[in-house]
């Protein structure tokens, strides 16, 4: 993975000139310039939504002349709906090329607020009635793992004679490896019933002893459906201890996953109290990734019909979402070429919410790092125009990327970076003298992904990497004061 050993914030001063392996580092948080903005007491005015900006485009015949409203948010920054521009220099090991093709995403709303917000805490009361939303008004249990991986072991002796009946009634091609695969599904059969007929015979569920004010509530219902709430987490499992762990997918499409979509934020809705939305979408099969196992076993579709979806849920706090992005890069080249490692305060850890869908029930879920809101520093803070936040971001680019061919030992080399979605959200960022506490600010990623062209990918290798970057952002760059911020440091 290319990114820095060491992590730290840049001042704009440092943005208008590459460094060189000799460079003295530098560790600046904008020297207070952030908080005298957010804490600016006179808001900016409201800006109008694409709708009220339609509707009151104009002449208005048989009315008096109206005041012209105040632009949308996009046109108040400037930002194109697309972007294209390319940018070429040298960095850390060889030299980067830029080509910037992407759609710009500005959410249309009619105020961007500054909030503090702190971790989420579950009070008694509170877990209680999480507790009776997913488990029911009870009898309650301790969880049965016997039971569960016994449960668990079935389900994967039934889905393995699903292929095996599949095979058995099919016609292949003559270049299809029948005797191969009827092989490894048969090995794999008598392996799990195997594993099966060793199990313990589960013991009988007990009562649950613990209490809604401890540290961490841990409680399963009859069914065995287990729920765990902790300092900042929510952890919800079915009967068989499905995971939700979405990555990947695409925006809800068909009206199955829309319906999948609608039941996770709903259930969330009535966890939180607070709007989370739908980001991603992953249709999957009991045998795993639909496409795939198909593809490779040759397997009949209407066996492996789509029962699951797994969705992955953002935070939308006065309309701006606030994304769970990976980090690709570092801050500065500087860093990595002088030799420097620094030691930095625990990383700020994204929000992130999930839930897997069933026959539209959602069966299990995580939050983690929950957030709630402790105020409101600004009502609609003032955001730097998008043509200044582009330029930050060419310039500072090369100084955030390096090539790793020279340091093992390799020429340098080349790269090209192509970017492919612009995207203003929010983030959760270090507050200045208040440990306990986050902003949560409007922030710019660049996302988008890198090809080396010296080495071309097949399409397959080319379509996989672009679907990895998919979530990674190759740059930062905090909305208000434009100074870079590191995903992973939070600051």
């Amino acid at each position: 993975m290319k990114r820095l050993i060491a992590v730290c914030l840049l001042s704009l001063l440092l943005l208008g000139c590459l460094p060189t392996p000799t460079e003295e580092a530098v560790v600046n948080k904008a020297e207070g310039r952030l908080e005298a903005a957010i804490s600016e007491t006179t808001p900016v005015p409201a800006y109008a939504t694409e709708e009220v900006a339609l509707e009151t485009s104009g002449p208005q015949l048989g009315t008096e002349p109206q005041a012209k409203p105040q632009g949308t948010l996009r046109t108040a920054l400037g930002a194109p709906e697309r972007c294209t521009d390319s940018v070429e220099n040298k960095v850390y090991g060889g030299t980067l090329t830029v080509t910037i093709d992407a759609e710009v995403e500005v959410p249309d709303v009619s105020a961007v607020p500054v909030y503090s917000v702190r971790v989420k805490e579950f009070p008694p009361e509170e877990r209680e009635r999480i507790v009776r939303l997913l488990l029911g008004d009870g009898p309650y249990y301790e969880y049965n793992s016997e039971l569960k991986q016994q449960r668990s072991e079935l389900r994967t002796i039934e889905r393995t004679k699903k292929k095996l009946d599949d095979l058995n009634n099919r016609i292949y091609g003559e270049d299809y490896d029948y005797e191969g695969h009827l092989y490894a599904v048969e090995y794999n059969l008598n392996r799990y019933l195997e594993n099966y007929a060793s199990l313990p015979e589960p013991g009988p569920m007990q009562p649950w002893t613990g209490s809604f004010s401890d540290v961490k509530t841990a409680v399963s219902d009859a069914d065995n459906r287990y729920l765990a709430i902790g300092q900042a987490a929510i952890y919800f499992r079915d009967e068989d201890g499905n995971d939700a762990h979405a990555f990947g997918g695409h925006s809800p499409a068909t009206a199955e996953e829309k319906e999948a979509a609608a039941a996770a934020e709903a259930l969330f809705a009535e966890i939180t109290g607070d709007t989370f939305r739908t980001v991603n979408v992953t249709p999957i099969t009991e045998g795993g990734d639909r496409d795939v196992t198909i593809e490779r076993f040759h397997l009949s579709p209407e066996l492996f019909p789509i029962e699951e979806y797994e969705i992955s849920l953002a935070r939308a706090e006065a309309g701006i979402p606030c994304y769970r992005y990976e980090t690709y890069h570092g801050s500065d080249t500087a860093l990595q070429a002088a030799g420097v490692s620094q030691d930095y305060d625990e990383p700020v850890l994204p929000e992130y919410a999930e839930a897997l869908v069933k026959d539209g029930r959602v069966v299990a879920l995580n939050w983690y790092n929950a957030i709630e809101i402790g105020g409101t520093e600004n009502e609609n803070v003032a955001l730097l125009p998008f043509d200044e936040v582009l330029d930050i971001f060419k310039k500072q680019v090369f100084r955030s990327i390096y090539l790793d061919y020279a340091e093992n030992g390799k020429p340098e080399s080349r790269d090209c970076m192509v970017i492919t979605r612009i995207c203003l959200s929010y983030m959760k960022v270090k507050k200045k003298d208040a440990p306990d506490e986050r902003y949560l600010l409007p922030v710019w990623d660049f996302m988008g992904y890198t090809y080396n062209p010296d080495y071309p990918r097949s399409d397959a290798d080319l379509i996989g990497t672009k679907s990895w970057f998919l979530y990674q952002s190759l740059l930062t760059v905090n909305a208000i004061d434009g100074s870079v911020i590191d995903r992973d440091a939070g600051y």
